[in-house]
């Protein structure tokens, strides 16, 4: 299978994660349950996976994790943690706004990677990459602007979104350090099972349990569909693409999750909306070009 084909079938499976959050929520779960067993079910089925996948290697992959620190365990929880918060924020945000405008501000986690890495890491913004910055800002504005006025959406949904995207900042800066000599299917385990387990603990503060048959269904696609198939598919994408294709297929998401809800629950995003979302896919674009000139500078 080509590669390039790899890469837009994940695109395809990882713009199906806000639709059907949307709907989980719809059919009665909340959004603590929906972030609990979505790790819970991709933990599950991500083990029996790994092992098939590596039947006949001398080392077992949850070995690997033996190789790790008292300091990469101490990144991972915190990673997990992140991870935790950021679905709990993001699949909230879908409760009281668009799925387009949560899923396109969601996806500005690398304009939070940045300003970590400026102010806590001293990894300064490349110059190049700062009008990429400022438009996605800008488009964020317009998008916050849409639902100020109320013609779809909410501040706080949008807000919560923001929120979501930079606890997964906050996730991929805590990796860095966590996942240095461990593999990453075995990682990728630690991770979804200690953020369900967080979860879990989080769960009587944030609603409590309350899920459905069908909810349980949409959580099952979202755990098999966009975090396992989605992820792994870029996972085996670049052996043989860049990074920087997988980086800017994945600006798609936004425009593939508008398009399933406008199918599965009628959701038409407004002008303004459209406007917004668009601009901040391209100041995304135009901060990756603008980093890449920076490295290979």
């Amino acid at each position: 299978m080509s590669s390039y084909l790899l890469v837009l079938l994940g695109v395809v499976m990882v713009s199906y994660s806000g639709p059907l959050v949307k709907g989980g929520l719809l059919a009665g779960a909340n959004p603590a349950s929906m972030a609990f067993t979505r790790m819970l079910l991709a933990a599950a089925l991500l083990l029996p996976v790994m092992f098939i996948r590596r039947k006949g290697q001398s080392e077992a992959p949850i070995r690997s994790l033996r190789r790790m620190t008292r300091k990469q365990w101490l990144w991972s929880l915190a990673a997990s943690g992140f991870l935790a918060v950021h679905y709990l924020t993001w699949m909230t945000s879908l409760d009281s706004t668009s799925t387009f405008a949560s899923v396109a501000l969601v996806c500005t986690q690398p304009l939070f990677v940045a300003a970590v890495s400026g102010f806590i890491l001293k990894e300064p913004l490349p110059r190049k990459a700062l009008p990429g910055a400022i438009v996605a800002l800008i488009g964020a504005g317009l998008i916050g602007l849409n639902s100020m006025t109320g013609m779809s959406g909410n501040i706080a949904g949008d807000l919560l979104a923001l929120a979501g995207a930079a606890c997964m900042a906050g996730h991929w800066l805590c990796n860095r350090y966590a996942r240095r000599t461990v593999e990453a299917e075995p990682f990728a385990l630690l991770l979804y099972a200690q953020t369900a387990l967080l979860l879990l603990l989080m769960l009587p503060f944030t609603g409590g349990f309350r899920m459905t048959g069908t909810a349980w269904l949409y959580s099952l696609g979202l755990a098999a569909g966009s975090t396992l198939l989605g992820h792994m598919m870029f996972t085996f994408a670049l052996g043989k693409v860049s990074a920087t294709v997988v980086s800017f297929a994945i600006l798609g998401e936004p425009v593939g999750a508008m398009l399933w809800s406008m199918l599965m629950f009628g959701e038409v995003p407004t002008p303004l909306l459209l406007v917004g979302g668009g601009v901040v896919l391209v100041g995304l674009t135009l901060y990756l070009i603008g980093s890449m000139k920076h490295e290979t500078a």
